[in-house]
């Protein structure tokens, strides 16, 4: 879509053509603009509310343990080597170390059928690409017995270490080669897939694996750099029903009594580990309606052909069915959205399903999970909803390279959850959260950190506010910078070179610069690779019939003087409404604003567009 049919999207905004004041400090002047309160260089997004995005993360968030490793250079794909998940006995491999089997696909064959036992039988067949040389194959699996490993239909040694199950040795090849090897397995998973209840005391089964403790349920190369198809087998009781990835490929009766779900995702559509999900439960669906039509290339066709559209529906829990059908109303038109503004939806279909996840939503592939709680006492809110539908695009069919650049996922979700209601419900009320976020992210623990930071061996504490809300305002000032039709042909290029992969920092500087022909270094350096914000004081006062303003960047000396427009709208007076702006580039600048002397006050960024603070003295 380009920028103009965005641009009517939103209602016909357009950047205006006011003058920036660009210096290096020193006394600037500008002659005050005429006529009614210009619309100004209007941004049609905001940053969700850090109760919507952070507070059931947060409350989830297990305390971390282990010391903090030695940093190391954040342009690498090796950066999460030093990771460790705040879960015992786990031990994180280099992705280099797992680049020695390329899993392309699994089958999971889960024997669910008894879920009042917390256990499972299951038989993981994985097909991928062995390196040239390789002998053995190690995986991450961890807690679970392992019966069996088969390697092309021949019985092969395994070893168990830490979290870490290694196969072979056998037979290397000369050239790279397919292999498959068949796992069989069982136990009962302290980690990863949850056994529980509905408030009726029916038995329910729920994976929830962010960021990498799919590991504990089936075995697999648990990154997001090695993405692979899937298809699962899950043999449910009678009368209970089984969610997953994919489209649902058929039901088949049990050899010795229930269903078998078989469940597939597209084969030109590979998922990280991390949104590999099975949920089963005795589930209220409801049907929302097709979406995304003639934009979803992987959904199945209709009855009488056409258009491919994708299917959005709700997965309730007992007695939530009618209610999760009234909240989700606007998921299909949530989907219609981004397909329309990013790019096609990648997947076969949608389902929001309400879940035992730990988080207030976890943006699984194409099968939203969503806590309970929010479900059962009436408080989902449409802000999450929004945001864990955009991680379909960015998160999952676009996925962090490395867990320190989590902003290329979560920032964008927080970034563009608000594109869609403001597109939807206006502006203003958009404002008002962007300074709520604003003030979040100036409040926040990890203010004196980089967005992208190797200081932290604990996966889980990457669910920051630099990570969500000033990851959204990264895309916000960015948007300021270029304009609308350069950012949003940038999202565009960005999603289409990266869809199915992986992507780092650098990559969606890449995509900016070569939307907007503008060198974007000095940009990412501070406000992605370097700490804090702004800190503004900014001093007025009459001077004649002018009003003479002083501005001065007094964040602490270890954050970089930061490159930011400071607008400012003179309250009371003849000048009243008018509008003056100066773009700093050093610590301190002033500005002068002809005929506003007499104004009563100024308000700092009236169109909420910089991540800033500050504070406002009159002389």
């Amino acid at each position: 879509m380009s920028g103009l049919r965005f641009a009517r999207v939103f209602r016909g905004r357009r950047l205006s053509g006011r003058r920036r004041i660009r210096g290096h400090g020193g006394m600037r002047e500008v002659a005050p603009q005429a006529g009614a309160r210009p619309t100004g260089r209007r941004r049609t997004a905001a940053i969700l509310l850090g109760l919507l995005l952070l507070g059931p993360a947060q409350a989830c968030r297990p305390a971390a343990d282990g010391p903090n490793p030695t940093p190391v250079p954040v342009d690498q794909e090796t950066l999460d080597a030093m990771s460790l998940a705040p879960e015992p006995g786990l031990e994180l491999r280099r992705p280099a170390d797992r680049a020695g089997y390329d899993v392309g696909h699994y089958l999971l064959e889960l024997d669910l059928s008894r879920p009042a036992s917390g256990r499972l039988e299951a038989v993981a067949t994985l097909r991928g690409d062995l390196a040239a040389g390789a002998d053995r194959v190690d995986l991450d699996f961890i807690g679970l017995d392992v019966r069996s490993v088969l390697v092309d239909g021949v019985p092969t040694e395994f070893g168990r270490g830490g979290s870490v199950l290694t196969i072979g040795p056998f037979e290397p090849s000369a050239g790279v080669a397919e292999r498959e090897i068949r796992i069989a397995y069982g136990g009962a998973p302290q980690n990863g897939l949850f056994f529980g209840e509905d408030r009726d005391g029916e038995p329910t089964v729920f994976a929830d694996n962010w960021p990498n403790r799919a590991r504990w349920w089936f075995p697999s190369n648990d990154h997001p750099l090695d993405k692979a198809t899937a298809r699962f087998e899950v043999l449910a009781p009678e009368a209970y029903e089984v969610i997953a990835n994919g489209r649902l490929v058929e039901t088949r009766p049990g050899a010795a009594g229930g269903t078998t779900w078989i469940w597939e995702t597209d084969p030109e559509a590979p998922i990280p580990s991390y949104t590999m999900v099975v949920g089963m439960a005795r589930f209220e669906r409801r049907p929302l309606g097709g979406a995304g039509c003639g934009l979803s290339p992987a959904a199945p066709p209709g009855p009488t052909g056409g258009e491919t559209c994708a299917d959005v529906s709700v997965w309730a829990l007992a007695g939530d069915g009618d209610y999760g059908a009234e909240r989700f109303a606007r998921a299909p038109d949530m989907l219609d959205f981004y397909s329309d503004l990013i790019g096609p939806y990648p997947y076969e279909k949608l389902a929001h399903v309400e879940s035992s996840t730990r988080f207030g939503g976890m943006e699984n592939s194409s099968a939203i999970f969503y806590g309970r709680g929010a479900w059962e006492e009436r408080r989902m809110g449409e802000g999450v909803i929004a945001h864990e539908t955009a991680h379909q695009w960015f998160g999952d069919a676009v996925s962090p390279a490395s867990w320190y650049h989590l902003w290329v996922s979560e920032g964008f979700a927080s970034y563009f959850s608000p594109l869609y209601f403001e597109a939807r419900d206006g502006v203003e009320a958009f404002r008002s959260m962007m300074r709520t976020s604003r003030e979040t992210v100036a409040g926040s623990d990890v203010v004196g950190q980089a967005i992208v930071d190797s200081s932290s061996n604990q996966l889980f504490d990457l669910l920051n506010r630099n990570n969500y809300q000033k990851g959204a305002w990264v895309l916000h000032m960015l948007r300021h910078e270029v304009g609308d039709e350069a950012f949003f042909r940038g999202i565009r290029d960005y999603y289409a070179r990266h869809l199915h992969g992986v992507a780092h920092t650098a990559d969606v500087r890449a995509a900016f610069e070569r939307a907007s022909g503008q060198d974007l270094g000095w940009f990412f350096r501070q406000w992605v690779h370097a700490p804090g914000h702004p800190q503004l004081e900014i001093e007025w006062g009459a001077e004649g019939p002018d009003l003479l303003v002083s501005i001065r960047q007094a964040q602490p000396p270890e954050w970089p003087p930061f490159v930011v427009e400071v607008e400012l709208e003179v309250e009371g007076g003849p000048a009243d409404g008018e509008r003056a702006s100066v773009r700093m580039e050093t610590r301190e600048a002033t500005l002068r604003i002809p005929g506003a002397g007499g104004a009563d006050g100024l308000v700092f960024d009236p169109d909420v567009s910089a991540l800033a603070t500050v504070e406002l003295r009159r002389r």
